[in-house]
């Protein structure tokens, strides 16, 4: 009862609802199992997140000879699995079956996740179950559901029919994860294949994938990735897209110098390779990811990438004209940007229309007219964009912003999501005041 009851508290804790500081996160329940141990069991990310951050014993070995990470790894829970690794717990420990957690996850990978699960369902107890029955011999094809394995990724559940036995299949992208950990330069080739295999542009595979090859950023990687822009299927593309978008976001160069690491840097050819490249690229999803990419090369003249955008500002795909507003943030005071970036406060989708409120509030036009297009987000269904509107009115030293800002009042908390927007709005308010400036409410 009492690791019930705390892992109702850890959970209430991720969800915001109560404070941790004295969950006593180790204790162990009657079959001296801890909270951490069900929960990393269960895949439950957010609760693991709780309960690491209020001093939970990460490399505690259970009852039945399992740490956390074992557990996370048979439950195939890759953010888990990613969360105790970087957390930089012991990684040769053996479970009772005499593997480690990069063996169990290659055994899991090579065996299957359905056929594994299968294998196991004759097991008389679950150690992560106070009270299970002996789960009947399951039959027909399993069932498979996509599922959040943290507020990023997708992982899929995979279910036997009849039966309580599920596992996510987050198994391959722990592997990759693990393999780079352990020095293992897994092949270019096998990694995308492995990527190709989960068949899910947001899925854990993928995002393992990516991870480990932007990780080398050496000139073989880079190469291999850019090779992809030629391929067939728009996966592979969006695989070798995401691979350099990666490398070039995350070079290390010294200011005024050449690379940290010495010869290969990327950053110069990246702007060249990204522009070439979207103006052929006809997958939506392939070139939502090199306009994103275009946007982060800081070394890219701003009126270029301007030009590079305006061509898909209408495009038809939600998922375009997304990246296009995103990146209009960073030249909003470009030529023939605004009116697209105005245009788009009335767009369909709800996350083109906050990005353009966020660019509004970022250029120098402070016109009634441009001011004007943000009443209607005023009264938009997302409590969201309606922060983002009043936020933009306010540093437009719009006095309607700062009415809106009253009846929105000030009951929001630091980890709900307009609580920092709203801040900056106040903040604005009360140096301007304090500076004596004109504009706003008299």
């Amino acid at each position: 009862m009492r690791v019930r009851a705390l892992l109702r508290a850890a959970d209430e804790a991720a969800r915001g609802t109560v404070g941790a500081a004295a969950l006593g996160v180790d204790a162990p329940g009657a079959n001296g199992l801890s909270a951490l141990d069900i929960a990393a069991a269960r895949g439950s990310y957010p609760v693991v997140e709780v309960l690491s951050g209020y001093g939970a014993r990460l490399d505690r070995v259970g009852p039945d000879g399992r740490t956390p990470l074992l557990r996370a790894v048979d439950a195939g829970a890759y953010a888990v699995a990613v969360l105790l690794q970087s957390a930089s717990v012991p990684l040769w420990p053996k479970g009772p079956d005499g593997r480690t957690a990069l063996e169990l996850a290659r055994h899991w990978h090579e065996t299957g996740a359905e056929n594994e699960l299968r294998r196991r369902t004759g097991a008389t107890e679950s150690a992560e179950s106070s009270e299970p029955p002996d789960p009947p011999e399951p039959s027909g094809p399993a069932e498979i559901s996509r599922v959040m394995d943290d507020e990023y990724s997708f992982t899929r559940l995979l279910r036997l029919p009849g039966t309580d036995a599920h596992v996510r299949t987050g198994h391959t992208a722990i592997l990759c994860r693990l393999e780079a950990v352990h020095g293992i330069r897994t092949p270019f080739a096998e990694l995308l294949a492995r990527a190709e295999a989960e068949g899910d542009l947001r899925g854990v595979t993928r995002d393992a994938a990516v991870s480990v090859l932007y990780g080398r950023a050496d000139p073989e990687t880079w190469e291999a990735a850019a090779a992809l822009r030629t391929h067939p299927r728009p996966s592979v593309r969006h695989f070798g897209a995401e691979v350099v978008r990666c490398i070039s976001l995350f070079d290390e160069c010294e200011e005024g110098g050449g690379c940290i690491d010495g010869a290969g840097c990327v950053a110069e050819p990246a702007a060249g390779l990204f522009l070439a490249w979207a103006a052929d690229e006809p997958d939506p999803d392939v070139l939502a990811v090199l306009l994103t990419a275009l946007a982060d090369c800081p070394a890219l003249p701003r009126a270029t990438l301007a030009e590079a955008l305006l061509p898909h500002a209408r495009h038809p795909s939600a998922v375009v004209r997304r990246s296009v507003a995103n990146a209009f943030v960073a030249c909003a005071d470009e030529e023939g940007v605004l009116p697209q970036i105005l245009g788009y406060l009335q767009d369909g989708d709800a996350e083109v229309r906050r990005s353009s409120c966020f660019a509004v509030a970022r250029q120098r036009d402070r016109s009634r007219e441009v001011r004007d297009c943000l009443i209607p987000l005023l009264a938009d269904p997302s409590i969201e964009l309606q922060i983002q509107a009043v936020r933009a009115l306010v540093l437009l030293d719009d006095p309607r912003g700062e009415e809106a800002l009253d009846w929105l009042g000030l009951g929001y908390t630091e980890d709900e999501p307009g609580y920092w927007f709203l801040y900056e709005a106040h903040r604005h308010l009360r140096l301007r005041k304090e500076a004596g400036a004109p504009g706003g409410r008299s």
